[in-house]
């Protein structure tokens, strides 16, 4: 079994992502996430002084990642990267797309 993690910030091309997956019998969970820039931005901890300045001069208006977890087993996770690779043709700085190895699991098969 593999833990498959797939982060992008398209939301479309997630979308259509996640209906790919489900069409090949594959469930996980979505998860809104950010990156640590973004996190940092809109905190009350303060960075260097000018930065810090600025930063809060600056509307920070952003959209949201999407990540989904999935146990996949190992037989479908080629089955899964196709999928995935065929509707993101490169990440790039879109996203991130990797796999675990999990040695334990229970439930939901």
């Amino acid at each position: 079994m593999q833990l498959l993690v797939i982060t992008m910030d398209n939301s479309e091309e997630f979308l259509k992502t996640l209906s790919g997956l489900k069409d090949h019998g594959m469930n996980g969970i979505v998860i809104p996430t950010t990156s640590l820039k973004h996190a940092l931005f809109s905190s009350n901890i303060d960075a260097a002084p000018i930065f810090g300045s600025i930063s809060k001069l600056v509307d920070h208006d952003y959209e949201l990642s999407h990540t989904v977890m999935m146990l996949v087993h190992h037989d479908k996770l080629e089955i899964a990267k196709e999928v995935v690779k065929g509707i993101v043709k490169e990440f790039g700085e879109k996203g991130i797309m990797f796999a675990v190895p999990v040695s334990f699991w229970e439930g939901i098969e």
